[in-house]
């Protein structure tokens, strides 16, 4: 999803044929594996948008002592993300925006009313209708993942060392839900006004009540944690993903609306942009150099993902900070000259010196990766 929206950024500057099949051919397919019925063992739920499918090359994930659940037809299909659902949202909203393709539209409208039916019946773990959350508990004889945002590491959420207590909110999730909900209610206006003043009520109470919780106010920059767990307890390590939340952000007549209030905007972007977090010449770590769990040579908590930078850098420059998203362009750009691929992550230690990510039994980063690729492509396409 987030592959596509690049592209589609792409397209609309370099009206390339190929970045538009591969758009529809990924709504296409997102639709084709939506979820139709509840199964434990891969995490499917009614409405949800797949996290991976595999038709070979799982053996890695079948073989040990927890499997991965493979599905009659000897596929692997996995639901066990909570992000999918509203990045679906967002793509096919953002796609029918720029196209203004009614028979695209009739066509998605019911993968859309299933994706929110997902949203309104499994993603509200604690019933209140407000954040997206999900659990951790698995079943016994089968795996899966255990966190399940974008940083899905087991170690990327972490309290004194323990997993938190469920259900968690991550703060990029709420960011995107508010804009699928945004957009939706743009979109519905039109054709069903009962659901856009619904999706524009759920919007307004969920920034309302995000920037009460999420808000961090212990340093002299207001900051936003990275999730809420258990019974609304905040994870205080200070992450890229509220970059994320600029990203998402609603445009409607040349301006941005994002689900942190304005008034702190200026406060994360610069918080964002200290030695701590960004390293010129690499770009935004994942994780505080500040972190007890800091490791430049981890996967999630530490090293630079040139797609997590490209979402900050565009969210800057929705809301005016243009000096800042050319330094985190050029951070990524020089990083991906050093390596000569559009490798999937990468590290820094603290003198800046850059390596692959390796792990210690020997497996190693992808070093050619989609959404990296799309973020090269939107960083040096010309406006």
């Amino acid at each position: 999803m987030i592959t596509s929206l690049k592209l589609l950024r792409v397209y609309k500057r370099n009206r390339d044929k190929a970045f538009f099949r591969i758009i529809t051919k990924c709504i296409e397919t997102a639709v084709k594996l939506q979820g139709k019925r509840v199964n434990p063992l891969s995490g499917e739920e009614t409405g949800k948008i797949i996290h991976e499918y595999r038709k070979s090359g799982y053996e890695h994930l079948v073989s040990h002592r927890n499997p991965w659940y493979l599905y009659p037809d000897k596929t692997l299909r996995n639901y066990d993300s909570i992000d999918s659902t509203p990045l679906f949202l967002i793509l096919v909203g953002e796609f029918y925006k720029y196209t203004k393709d009614q028979e695209f539209l009739q066509q998605i409208l019911p993968s859309v009313g299933d994706a929110f039916f997902w949203i309104n019946n499994y993603g509200h773990k604690r019933r209140d209708g407000l954040f997206l959350e999900y659990l951790l508990q698995r079943s016994d004889s089968y795996g899966g993942l255990v966190n399940q945002g974008w940083m899905d590491s087991p170690d990327s959420i972490l309290i004194s060392g323990e997993s938190p207590k469920e259900p968690i909110a991550l703060v990029e999730v709420q960011g995107y839900y508010f804009k699928a909900l945004k957009l939706w209610a743009s979109i519905y206006e039109k054709i069903d006004s009962e659901k856009s003043r619904d999706y524009q009520k759920k919007a307004q109470d969920l920034k309302k009540t995000f920037n009460e919780l999420f808000l961090l106010k212990t340093e002299e920059l207001n900051f936003f944690a990275q999730a809420i767990f258990g019974s609304k307890a905040l994870i205080l390590e200070r992450r890229s993903s509220p970059g994320h939340c600029l990203w998402a952000s609603y445009e409607e007549g040349g301006k941005f609306e994002s689900i942190i209030d304005d008034k702190f905007i200026p406060d994360v972007v610069k918080r964002l942009m200290r030695p701590d977090l960004f390293l010129p010449g690499a770009g935004i770590r994942t994780l505080t150099t500040k972190s007890k769990f800091f490791n430049p040579l981890s996967y999630h908590n530490g090293s630079i993902w040139p797609f997590d930078n490209g979402l900050a850098a565009e969210g800057f420059n929705n809301f005016g900070f243009s000096n800042e998203a050319k330094k985190v362009r050029d951070a990524v750009l020089l990083a991906i000259k050093h390596f000569g691929t559009p490798v999937e992550l990468y590290c820094a230690n603290l003198d800046g010196a850059l390596s692959e990510y390796k792990e210690e039994a020997g497996r190693h980063g992808t070093l050619v990766q989609a959404w990296t690729a799309a973020t090269i492509l939107d960083f040096t396409t010309d406006y």
